[in-house]
C-alpha cells in the first residue's frame, strides 16, 4: 500500500490527524518523502493539499529532508486551490533558508503573491520566505529590504508584523540596515496592534 493511501483525504478522515501520522513516519523514513512529492502533482486538489501539508509538517521538523523536494514545491505555488498554494508556500519558508539560491530566482515572484494572492496565508508565508532567505547573506538581505518595506504597507498594513519580524533577521547579518530599520520601527512603536508594536520593538533594539 502506498503511504499516500494513508493521508486523510484518501483514509476517510476529515481531520489532519491521518497527515501527522503519515509525517511521523517520514520522519522515520525520509525516502518516503518521494511518493508524497509524486502526490503533490495529483489532480486531486485534496491529495495534493495533503502531500503538502504532510511535507509541511516533516519541513518543521527536519528541513534539511524537505529541502531537495523544494523544485516540487515551487511548482505548486499557483494552484488554483488555495489550501494547496497556501501549505507550499509554508512549507517553503521552512526551507528556504537552505535554498537560498532558489530561492533568490523566486524573490520577484514572492513579491508578487505577497501583493496579489488572495490568500492572507500564502501572503504571510511569503513575506517569511523572504525573510529566511534575506538571512542567509548581506548579499541577501540587501536585495530582500526593499520588498519587505513593500510589504509593510501592502492590503492596509495587515502583514506589518511579519515584515518586521522578517527585518529583524536582514538586520542580524546586515547590520548597514539597522538605521534604516530604526526609522521602520519607530513609525509602528504605537501601532494599534499588539502583535505590530511588539514586532516593531525588536526591531529597535
Amino acid at each position: 500500500m502506498s503511504i499516500l493511501d494513508k493521508l486523510s483525504s484518501q483514509s476517510g478522515d476529515r481531520t489532519e490527524a491521518s497527515n501527522k501520522q503519515v509525517a511521523a513516519r517520514i520522519l522515520k523514513e525520509p525516502a518516503l518523502l518521494a511518493e508524497i512529492e509524486h502526490g503533490l502533482s495529483s489532480p486531486d486538489a485534496k491529495l495534493a493539499g495533503d502531500c503538502a501539508e504532510v511535507m509541511t509538517m516533516v519541513a518543521e521538523k527536519e528541513p534539511d529532508a524537505v529541502a531537495p523536494y523544494v523544485d516540487a514545491l515551487i511548482a505548486r505555488l499557483d494552484h488554483k486551490d488555495t489550501r494547496v498554494r497556501w501549505e507550499t508556500m509554508h512549507c517553503l519558508a521552512e526551507v528556504a533558508a537552505r535554498v537560498p539560491d532558489k530561492i533568490a530566482a523566486l524573490v520577484r515572484r514572492l513579491d508578487e503573491k505577497i501583493a496579489l494572492d488572495r490568500s492572507v496565508i500564502v501572503r504571510d508565508h511569503a513575506i517569511v520566505t523572504l525573510g529566511e532567505y534575506g538571512g542567509t547573506s548581506p548579499a541577501a538581505a540587501q536585495r530582500v529590504w526593499p520588498h519587505l518595506r513593500q510589504a509593510l504597507v501592502l492590503w492596509e498594513g495587515k502583514h506589518a508584523s511579519k515584515a518586521l519580524t522578517a527585518m529583524q533577521k536582514l538586520v542580524a547579518v546586515d547590520p548597514a540596515l539597522k538605521p534604516d530599520a530604526q526609522k521602520i520601527a519607530q513609525r509602528f512603536v504605537d501601532h494599534k496592534r499588539v502583535t505590530v508594536r511588539t514586532a516593531a520593538k525588536r526591531l529597535m533594539r
